[in-house]
């Protein structure tokens, strides 16, 4: 199966990687470049505990993270959690199913105050009864001109993987334009909010039970029904432009 990625690197090449050892194909687009941004106003003190649910942000943070601030670190997923063990940043515990279920977590071992160190297109921060949980914004994913081979790499995929609500408004704007017919486009996302940004009429939409490649994989190869890309007469995309 051909599965086009359009995530920014260096996570695009880790998705590829764990499709290529299930036996996939990936194709790696990157349709966003990482900008990390300066950590403004954030401060360990007043915190109990530091919430990381990206390997952007542990890299884009990795000097605030390395300060001597004795705060337990809680991540989301092996991804950013490998992240972080490359950066020599121990981890107090790993959570695999967002940012809310790492925030009970947390909470469950005592902390009630939380530093989250994000993205700016990040999920909703968790409301939780007796919580404080604020947000220091540490690195932006921007849009790139997509590539020339565009339609030609979306014509060959058999799906599009969109792992997050910006990847997936941006991806549709781009068919839009480029007048790909949405029936004829597969995609696969990591959650409802992220199916809801790219909107309806596709040929078929998967959506994974957990924020996590493997989850969108077993989604994928449970539901998957190949759907290339064609023209209404049923031709290759390539030469509508």
């Amino acid at each position: 199966m051909k599965l086009l990625i359009i995530r920014p690197q260096p996570g695009a090449d880790a998705t590829a990687h764990r499709l290529r050892a299930a036996g996939h194909e990936p194709i790696v687009m990157p349709l966003f470049s990482i900008e990390h941004l300066p950590v403004q106003s954030a401060s360990a003190n007043g915190y109990d505990a530091i919430l990381l649910t990206s390997g952007n942000a542990a890299r884009a943070a990795v000097g605030f993270l390395t300060q001597d601030h004795g705060k337990p670190i809680y991540a989301v997923g092996s991804a950013t959690a490998s992240a972080l063990h490359i950066l020599s940043i121990p981890v107090a515990k790993i959570g695999s199913e967002g940012v809310e279920a790492l925030v009970r977590i947390a909470v469950a071992d005592g902390h009630q105050r939380l530093l989250w160190l994000a993205g700016e297109d990040h999920s909703p921060i968790p409301h939780i009864d007796g919580v404080r949980i604020d947000i220091e914004i540490v690195y932006r994913s921007a849009t790139v001109s997509a590539p020339a081979d565009f339609l030609d790499h979306l014509t060959e995929s058999d799906v599009v993987i969109l792992h997050s609500s910006r990847a997936a408004g941006h991806f549709a704007e781009l068919c839009a334009t480029i007048g790909v017919p949405r029936a004829n486009v597969t995609l696969a996302t990591f959650s409802s909010a992220i199916a809801e940004a790219a909107g309806g009429s596709w040929g078929a939409l998967i959506t994974a039970d957990a924020p996590n490649d493997a989850a969108l994989l077993k989604a994928i190869q449970g539901q998957f029904t190949p759907t290339h890309c064609q023209d209404e007469r049923g031709a290759p995309i390539e030469g509508l432009i």
